[in-house]
């Protein structure tokens, strides 16, 4: 009986961090599900600020009355797209937490399975039954999970905080064609 803790002990550390995992895969598809309109606005307002620095307002006779107008609209689209940014940075948030949660609870699972493995023995390791897959198929699915939050595509660095007087999206009008439609995958 004493030889079964230490399979036990493994086997108990793949029961908790499965549900963990299943949580935050969940978590990871609604941030990036809330990306596509986001990036959709970002890229809308985009192109929404080049087409109206094209625009001279002055010589719209019915414009001509509002001589701040270009920039008042300007102004807006900024402040527009920086809440775009602010939200996008909250998503990817998101995203870093998820690959880092996912990140920790492997490597505890692999922490516990490594102080336990000469006890546990290869063939314990190896055992599939009919109702549970191997501790070693386990190990390595958790692995591949792992190494798909970690590869994925995500940002290392948060959407800056520093507000340029030009506003962010101002500062880089064509950030939104840069990110792209497959941002995350």
């Amino acid at each position: 009986m004493t030889q079964d803790r230490p399979l036990l002990a493994v086997q108990e550390a793949l029961k908790k961090c499965f549900p963990v995992v299943e949580e935050q895969q969940g978590l990871w598809l609604g941030a990036l599900r809330d990306c596509q309109p986001l990036l959709a606005s970002l890229s809308n307002l985009a192109e929404q600020l080049q087409a109206a620095q094209g625009v001279r307002f002055e010589e719209v006779p019915a414009l001509r009355a509002f001589p701040d107008l270009k920039e008042r609209l300007r102004r807006k689209q900024l402040e527009a797209g920086d809440t775009v940014l602010d939200k996008l940075g909250e998503r990817l948030a998101v995203l870093l937490k998820v690959r880092d949660t996912v990140s920790s609870h492997v490597e505890q699972v692999l922490q516990i399975y490594e102080k336990h493995a000469d006890a546990v023995g290869i063939d314990a390791v190896l055992q599939a039954s009919v109702v549970s897959p191997s501790v070693a198929e386990m190990l390595e699915w958790l692995q591949d999970i792992e190494r798909h939050y970690r590869n994925s595509k995500v940002p290392e660095e948060e959407v800056p905080l520093v507000r340029n007087p030009l506003g962010r999206l101002g500062k880089h009008p064509r950030v939104a064609q840069g990110l792209g439609p497959n941002f995350g995958r």
